[in-house]
C-alpha cells in the first residue's frame, strides 16, 4: 500500500543538464542511489532502426540528450557501473535489431563517449514468470540490476491510449511474449508485469510528445517537458494528464492501481515545480489505419481498426505496405477492397475484394471465402506488398511500380538510396532539433 502525495517533478526543459539535475532533485531520485549500484537505463527504442534512416524520431523514440544528461549526473555521483538496456523489434527483412536501433538512435554514440555498456535484451536470458496463467520471459539484467531507471517517451498509443512508464517496461520482454500480450490481454498483462519489474526512478521524456502514436506515423509536438518521480503509476498519472487524457481511462493504470489499492486521482500526487496546467497540452491518441488511404487520395480502400489483438512486427509490417502502396499510388481508386489485420477485425459483407493480413487475421476468419490471404507472424513487407499490388491494380501498371521497386531495394543495400516520408516535411522548423538524437 503506498501513501497518498507521492513527489513527482515536472520541469521545463531549457536544453541544458541543469533542467534534469533539478527534475531528479525535486522527487528525491537519487536518493536511493549508491555508487557500487548496478545501473540499468531502459529507453524506448521501439524501433530497430530498420529501412530508412529518414524516419522521423521526434516523439518515437527517446532521445539521446536525456540519456546523455542522465549518464553525465550518475558520473558525478561517481557511479561507474551504468549499463543501458533494450529489446527493440526485430525484423530480418527491414533490416531492424536493438544494436542497430541504438546506433540510429544516436544513444550507441553516447554510449562509446560515456564508457557505458549497451545491452541487447532479444540476446540475453530470460527468467520465466507466469502471469495470470500466462508464461512470459522477462530480461534477467532488467530484475537483477540494482537500480533501474525508465526512460519512457511522453507519447499516446493507438491501443492503449498512453505509452509511458508502465508500458515502456514491456520492452524487458522476450519477443514471443509480447506477442503473447497481444493474444491475450495486452492492458492487463502490462498491469501484472508492474509488479514484476519495478523502476527505481521514472523520468519521462517529453522534449516532444508523440500524438496519435506510438510511432512516426505520428505528429509530434516539442513540448519541452521533463517528468521524473520514484514512483512509475504516479509518474504515468501525470504524464496521462499532461497529454489531455484522463488516468482513470487507460486500462493498465486502471488495472495496476487496482492491483496496488492506489488512487488514480491526480491530487494524491505531490506535484514540484512547475504545474501541469502549465506544461499540459491535449493530445489525441486515437489513429484511423484508412488516414493514410485518405492524406494519399487512395479511395475505394477500406481497413477497419485492428484492436489490441495486433503486435508490434505487424503495426510496423502493415505500416511499411501502405506506405509504399501510397506513395506509388497517390489519387487512385480501388474497386472496394478492405483489408484485415489483427484477430478481432471481420471484414464487411459488402466489400468485392478482401484481404486478410497475417495469421491471427487468416485464424479469425477461417468461414471467409474467396479472401486473399497473407501468411506470416508478422507477414513479410515485400511479399505483402506484391500480392496488394498484383490484386488491386491493373497488371501492366503492377509490373511497373514492382520493378521500380525492386530498384529501389537494391538501390538501398548498396547505400545510395533511402526512401522519403511525406511526413518529414512537419518536421522542417526549428522546434525540432536533430541534435536532440
Amino acid at each position: 500500500m503506498y501513501s497518498s502525495n507521492i513527489p513527482v517533478a515536472i520541469v521545463k526543459y531549457d536544453g541544458t543538464l541543469d533542467a534534469l539535475r533539478r527534475a531528479i532533485e525535486l522527487c528525491d531520485g537519487f536518493e536511493k542511489l549508491r555508487e557500487d549500484n548496478r545501473i540499468l537505463l531502459k529507453p524506448n527504442i521501439a524501433w530497430g532502426g530498420g529501412g530508412s534512416k529518414k524516419m522521423p524520431k521526434y516523439g518515437f523514440i527517446t532521445t539521446s540528450r536525456i540519456v546523455e544528461d542522465l549518464i553525465q549526473l550518475l558520473s558525478e555521483r561517481g557511479c561507474k557501473h551504468v549499463s543501458i538496456g533494450e529489446g527493440a523489434v526485430v525484423s530480418e527483412e527491414l533490416g531492424s535489431d536493438t544494436l542497430r536501433g541504438y546506433g540510429w538512435s544516436g544513444i550507441e554514440r553516447v554510449a562509446k563517449k560515456h564508457g557505458v555498456r549497451l545491452i541487447d535484451f532479444n540476446r540475453e536470458s530470460y527468467r520465466k514468470v507466469e502471469l495470470d496463467g500466462t508464461e512470459i520471459g522477462i530480461s534477467n539484467i532488467a530484475l537483477e540490476s540494482d537500480f533501474l531507471i525508465n526512460l519512457p517517451v511522453l507519447k499516446t498509443h493507438t491501443q492503449t491510449k498512453v505509452s509511458l512508464g508502465l508500458k515502456n517496461l514491456k520492452g524487458c520482454l522476450d519477443m514471443k511474449s509480447r506477442m503473447e500480450f497481444h493474444r491475450k490481454d495486452l492492458e492487463h498483462l502490462i498491469a501484472l508485469l508492474n509488479t514484476q519489474v519495478k523502476p527505481e526512478l521514472t523520468i519521462i521524456d517529453g522534449i516532444y510528445a508523440m500524438e496519435r502514436g506510438p510511432d512516426f506515423l505520428g505528429t509530434a509536438h516539442r513540448m519541452n517537458v521533463i517528468i521524473a518521480g520514484k514512483d512509475n503509476l504516479s509518474c504515468d498519472i501525470v504524464g496521462s494528464t499532461a497529454l489531455g487524457i484522463e488516468p482513470s481511462s487507460v486500462e493498465h493504470l486502471k488495472e495496476f492501481a487496482s492491483i496496488e489499492k492506489r488512487s488514480l486521482d491526480i491530487s494524491t500526487v505531490d506535484v514540484r515545480g512547475e504545474s501541469i496546467k502549465d506544461v499540459a497540452k491535449e493530445l489525441k491518441w486515437d489513429r484511423d489505419p484508412e488516414d493514410m488511404f485518405r492524406e494519399a487520395g487512395v479511395e475505394g480502400v477500406s481497413c477497419q481498426r485492428p484492436g489490441k489483438h495486433f503486435c508490434s512486427g505487424c503495426l510496423i509490417s502493415m505500416e511499411s505496405v501502405f506506405l509504399a502502396f501510397c506513395k506509388d499510388n497517390m489519387g487512385i481508386t480501388l474497386d472496394n477492397i478492405e483489408i484485415c489485420c489483427g484477430a478481432e477485425v471481420k471484414p464487411d459483407k459488402e466489400s468485392r475484394k478482401i484481404f486478410l493480413v497475417g495469421n491471427c487475421s487468416i485464424r479469425a476468419n477461417k468461414d471467409v471465402k474467396d479472401a486473399i490471404r497473407v501468411e506470416g507472424c508478422p507477414p513479410k513487407v515485400g511479399e505483402t506488398l506484391i500480392t496488394f499490388m498484383n490484386h488491386t491494380l491493373e497488371k501492366r501498371r503492377a509490373r511497373k511500380i514492382l520493378a521500380v521497386r525492386g530498384l529501389k531495394k537494391i538501390a538501398h543495400k548498396l547505400g545510395v538510396y533511402d526512401e522519403d516520408f511525406p511526413t518529414l516535411k512537419r518536421y522542417e522548423s526549428p522546434e525540432f532539433d536533430k541534435g536532440h538524437f
